[in-house]
């Protein structure tokens, strides 16, 4: 009589089975609950720890973790016994499979499976796919500073970025070096190359098609990866890199894990939509993205994988050099790749009481984009701070200290980099929206006199003189 199959491997071939099934190119998910007697709980932590450093350097993995199960209702009859639960995300079930027969996995299983109390508590779903929402991320900075550049200790009261620190924290830690030439930025869940600077200085051209290129053994990966794995990031996946509290070297977390990750120019996959023969670049002296021409040359610092907090940029088109108008396919550009957090449609809601809604982000913005008149930066923080209903058309109920003048991510998670003149989104509710320079919160922490804004006109984010007039958008949480 033939020897009964081992458990594991029964477990295994129904769902290799049950993967060869699938669309290859579909996005999947899973979630297994484990249950472990309590004296073995230290024990498996270590092999999950273990587990989900190595998955999340994966390409495809956009959401690994486990998480220490929380009873809603004692049970005593459970009182030496713990639950915890391993979810994951994954771009395509093709990327899934290789994670599924990973050595780093089977190992896992082949560990934790004697330590069960009873079986795995295994389920699939459809990855997640369309509307989510991505919350703004923070901008790092910490202090605050008057219009002549000196400190204000403490903040409180002022308004400005370093005080209110809207936004996503980072984790702790936030970059988990894997030792494969790669970094994961365990805030965005993206994957790094860990030199930033290898490369030299390429054309944006030039940067788009070497990223498409790097795999495994090459440029000191070891990682695994694939040709079209690694791409370009657009620009809103290079600003999920930035600290903007950096006082001189580049604007990037402290104790960052990078190498040769100077204060120079680095290319985005994004174009400019008013002037498709710009591209923009962050310049990570000081930050946020501006542009320059394609033609030039500057740094290329490649990135892959999805992220469940960074959203579409909005760019749907492609161009070439000169900016005319090519067919995506094969490009990396941010027109074809599309990566990001999809936007939800609608993406505003118009509240019918003076506020919109962005359903992307969560934040309430005033519908009237135009109520204030054009006024210094220490001026806008205080005219944002006093706003309250039943003021500027406001009838939301809201209270002074409610409102807030926008950080610099806030403001620009506002753009949609496939418009110009206003970069917004088509169909926005807003009103009187100057296609000209706003106010944000966020000083320029290495020239602390000046003060960042976002061209709304275009998109791009430079900095002025706290004492110039400029215009004003106000934002408040739900």
């Amino acid at each position: 009589m033939a020897a009964a199959q081992d458990p594991l491997d029964q477990l295994r071939a129904a769902v290799t089975k049950m993967l060869n099934d699938q669309d290859q190119d579909a996005p999947i998910g899973s979630t297994v609950f484990l249950t472990i007697p309590q004296d073995k709980e230290a024990d498996f932590e270590k092999l999950a720890k273990v587990l989900t450093t190595a998955t999340r350097k994966l390409p495809g993995c956009v959401e690994f973790g486990f998480h220490r199960d929380i009873p809603f209702e004692p049970d005593p009859a459970a009182a030496q016994q713990v639950k915890h639960l391993i979810y994951e995300d994954w771009d395509s079930v093709r990327h899934f499979q290789k994670q599924w027969d990973s050595k780093h996995l089977i190992d896992f299983q082949k560990s934790v499976l004697p330590m069960l109390i009873g079986g795995p508590g295994l389920n699939f779903h459809g990855g997640f796919e369309g509307p989510q929402q991505a919350p703004v991320l923070r901008t790092g900075q910490k202090h605050c500073w008057d219009a002549k550049g000196d400190p204000i200790m403490p903040c409180r009261g002022t308004g400005q970025d370093g005080e209110v620190r809207a936004g996503v924290p980072s984790p702790e830690p936030r970059f988990t070096p894997n030792d494969d030439g790669t970094v994961t930025d365990n805030l965005t869940g993206l994957i790094w190359m860990e030199n930033a600077n290898i490369f030299g200085d390429v054309s944006q051209t030039e940067a788009l098609q070497i990223a498409s290129k790097l795999s495994n053994g090459n440029y000191g990966l070891s990682d695994g990866s694939q040709a079209g794995d690694w791409r370009l990031p657009n620009v809103n996946e290079f600003q999920s890199l930035l600290d903007l509290d950096n006082l001189s070297g580049a604007a990037l977390p402290p104790a960052h894990p990078f190498m040769n990750a100077t204060p120079a120019n680095y290319w985005s996959s994004s174009s400019v939509a008013a002037a498709p023969p710009l591209g923009w670049y962050c310049a990570l002296a000081v930050g946020p993205p501006v542009f320059d021409l394609k033609l030039n040359s500057m740094r290329m610092w490649p990135v892959r994988g999805s992220s469940l907090r960074v959203a579409k940029t909005g760019q749907n088109a492609c161009f070439d050099p000169m900016g005319t108008v090519i067919p995506c396919a094969g490009t990396g550009q941010d027109g074809e790749l599309q990566k990001g957090v999809a936007w939800p449609d609608p993406r505003f809601t118009e509240n019918k009481d003076g506020t919109v809604t962005d359903n992307l982000t969560g934040l309430v913005w005033l519908q009237n984009a135009g109520y204030f008149d054009a006024l210094s930066w220490e001026d806008a923080l205080k005219a944002c701070n006093s706003l309250a209903s039943p003021n500027s058309g406001l009838s939301d109920g809201s209270k002074a200290g409610a409102w807030r003048l926008p950080n610099l991510f806030e403001l620009r998670s506002l753009m949609d980099y496939s418009k110009h003149s206003p970069a917004l989104p088509d169909g926005h509710p807003f009103q009187n929206v100057r296609n000209s320079l706003y106010w944000s919160s966020t000083t320029v922490a290495s020239a602390p006199n000046l003060a960042r804004f976002v061209f709304v006109g275009i998109g791009p984010s430079v900095w002025d003189h706290k004492s110039v007039q400029m215009n004003v958008w106000p934002v408040r949480n739900k």
